[in-house]
């Protein structure tokens, strides 16, 4: 069989695929010359293992982010191809299945668009506008959207609960984000039908456009509680559908305007199709060796499906690869595990979670807190990877959910130790480790930055991570002229935080 080339990509052939997935063995990557090598960290060679290397996270990377997996969308054979590769390859390093498989089935409904239109009227005239091209769903169940119509009704953001006009059956405006799940329920139990998010600019709309795609994703399971998705129906209006609804109110103009009617009445029809369909996460366990300890775990967590395909770029490429979102997280948990497993057995047993579904919802990992494949009583604490690939070594971090908790305040200590700086922040529903915040479990999402990069000044870190940022786009793919060495660190402290963990009888 000749072999697959896309994009001028290195082939592959059906040896490659069946050495990878059969046996699990390793995929070379490409490499320049002699190849990357390892940076020089004086501190971190301590690690008494020194396997977090960039050739591996280069492999994993090239494998998970090439266009024979068609962006790893949630729900297809390319989704499926990366979890059966993670699994061998977890399977190659001698991790055991957590739970007498490698696999956890995440049972799902996808609801497709066929078509659909908005109509805003007033007293004089009617605008209709189309699905895709005018507005998009944004992150919701979609259970109920038969009968969306209403008087269209302002709401200034943030949202003030205490004082919302009347909202039965009424549709919802605002003119920014209306807060979170949990604002989200509040316009549903005052009964409003539905929420159009307007005022998003050109290119903050294309980018929604290509993250939500004509599809929804949703649990088969009504009894999922879901950390993202709004039960109450909700949009994202392109320009000239903001322009309709906002015609001749003060907002228009550029002024404020309170809560209240926009003198618009709003009509949304919309045919869809739904279907099952089945995902999986992954997950694999390397056991603890103190018998007192190992019936507690450690988490590492990274969600491996991306977008799949959407809207084409001005190359014409409609892949989106998903290179550093989140292929680069997938590569380092794999790379710690291969470091833990090759060292010292660790004192508490370390699972190593890889989560379907993340940019459809946090589907996968709402799915796997509710039907845990290891107690989450017993789940000491959880290190989420989903912060991209660093073009530079990172000096400094953010601990989103470390605000205020012990697991925060250990991974700052490590952070000092090794002379960079960290910080800690709130937890938001916007990663997998949002959903075990949700549940009682410490879990923080490791994030490089904000502070320049280790030898390179704030001007060109900066430059750096615009030449790299192709966030949900085609060109977020593999690249021989990716600098490695940032992926190996942002691997290592996260290798040292949970290492640190271990040491702790106690976090």
């Amino acid at each position: 069989m000749p072999g697959l080339r896309v994009k001028g990509r290195a082939a592959f052939t059906a040896a490659t695929l069946w050495c990878v997935l059969a046996s699990g063995c390793s995929v070379a990557a490409p490499g320049p010359g002699a190849g990357p090598g390892r940076a020089a960290y004086p501190r971190e060679q301590r690690i008494p293992l020194a396997v977090i290397d960039t050739l591996e996270l280069r492999a994993h990377t090239y494998f998970l982010a090439h266009d024979a997996l068609a962006g790893r969308a949630t729900g297809t054979p390319g989704g499926e191809l990366a979890a059966i590769y993670i699994a061998a390859q977890c399977r190659r390093l001698g991790l055991q299945p957590a739970a007498g498989d490698y696999f956890q089935e995440v049972p799902l409904v996808e609801i497709t668009f066929a078509g659909g239109t908005l109509r805003v009227r007033d007293s004089v005239s009617a605008r209709e506008f189309v699905l895709s091209e005018d507005f998009v769903p944004d992150f919701m169940t979609g259970r109920s959207l038969d009968g969306l119509r209403g008087p269209a009704v302002y709401l200034n953001t943030p949202i003030d609960l205490e004082v919302l006009p009347p909202l039965e059956g009424a549709i919802a405006v605002t003119l920014g984000p209306v807060g979170g799940p949990s604002a989200l329920s509040a316009l549903e139990m005052r009964g409003a039908a539905a929420v159009i998010q307007a005022g998003v600019d050109r290119s903050s709309f294309t980018l929604y456009r290509s993250s939500r795609g004509e599809t929804l994703l949703r649990h088969a399971d009504d009894g999922i509680e879901s950390s993202l998705l709004s039960r109450i129906p909700v949009f994202v209006a392109g320009a000239e559908v903001t322009a309709a609804l906002l015609a001749g109110t003060p907002l228009a103009l550029g002024r404020p305007m309170p809560d209240g009617p926009l003198g618009k009445y709003v009509e949304l029809e919309l045919r869809t199709a739904h279907k099952a369909v089945s995902a999986r996460n992954v997950a694999c366990l390397l056991p603890g060796r103190e018998p007192e300890l190992r019936d507690t775990a450690i988490a590492y967590t990274a969600h491996y499906d991306h977008l799949g395909y959407g809207p084409p770029d001005e190359r014409g490429d409609s892949v989106y690869n998903g290179f550093s979102d989140n292929a680069a997280g997938v590569a380092m948990l794999l790379a710690i595990a291969k470091a833990m497993k090759e060292g010292p057995a660790p004192r508490h047993s370390f699972l190593f979670l890889f989560f379907t579904g993340e940019e459809r919802g946090l589907l996968g990992s709402d799915y796997y807190v509710a039907r845990p494949v290891w107690p989450l009583e017993r789940t000491r604490a959880v290190i989420n990877l989903d912060a991209g690939a660093p073009p530079g070594r990172p000096a400094s971090w953010r601990l989103a959910g470390g605000e205020g908790n012990e697991l925060g305040l250990l991974a700052v200590d490590v952070a000092l130790e090794m002379g960079w700086s960290a910080t800690t922040s709130a937890a938001r529903p916007n990663s997998d480790y949002f959903p075990f915040h949700r549940e009682g479990v410490p879990a923080i999402a490791v994030i490089p930055g904000p502070g320049p990069f280790q030898g390179l000044t704030t001007d060109s870190s900066n430059a750096l991570r615009r030449r790299w940022d192709f966030y949900h786009r085609p060109g977020d793919e593999w690249s021989e002229e990716f600098p490695f060495a940032g992926l190996q660190r942002y691997a290592s402290y996260a290798y040292l935080i949970g290492a640190a963990l271990d040491r702790r009888d106690r976090p």
